[in-house]
């Protein structure tokens, strides 16, 4: 039997490594001119070294059998990954969390105490938000938005905030 499987990055291509090992014709198609996905990267002819095109990748997985299989195709070097965000010339925590809550307001809150100031920040007259920037503000209000969220929209999604869609507010929670 022959498989077209569209798109060549990471699920694409494990999934037409294995209809191919299990006996199939597996044609790949994908839109860019070389397989790998986001996670594709390729020498600099002039300095030798490895350009990452879509930006830097980390692979992380909890499962036993899928980090014994990915290891057979290359080698791993451990790595934490560890988020830090600058803003008021201070570096905070990220995703926005407890800490990030407490460093960012110079307090000492618990969860319940955080979630209820957080809760007073919002911006309660935003009850049918347009955008990412309404929904954001209608949950976390001003404060931390304009520190966090607001840039962050348009380098993510080469969007401004009040023009990207409220779908994309589903990207941020706070863990507290």
């Amino acid at each position: 039997m022959t498989f077209c499987v569209v798109g060549a990055g990471f699920s694409g291509a494990v999934i037409a490594r294995h209809l191919a090992e299990s006996g199939h014709e597996v044609v790949v198609v994908d839109e860019r001119p070389h397989i790998g996905g986001n996670c594709y990267t390729e020498r600099d002819s002039e300095t030798g070294v490895m350009v990452h095109k879509y930006g830097p990748h980390i692979f992380h997985t909890s499962d036993e059998r899928t980090w014994t299989y990915i290891q057979k195709f290359g080698t791993f070097i451990p790595y934490v990954n560890r988020v830090k965000a600058i803003s008021r010339a201070h570096v905070y925590t990220l995703p926005v969390n407890l800490l990030t809550i407490n460093q960012f307001f110079g307090t000492t809150m618990g969860p319940k105490e955080a979630r209820a100031f957080i809760e007073k920040k919002a911006d309660k007259s935003l009850h049918n938000p347009r955008s990412f920037e309404e929904q954001a503000l209608s949950m976390i209000g001003e404060d931390l938005y304009r520190a966090f969220f607001y840039g962050y929209t348009r380098k993510q999604w080469g969007a401004r905030a009040h023009t990207a869609s409220c779908i994309h507010s589903q990207a941020f929670t706070l863990a507290l």
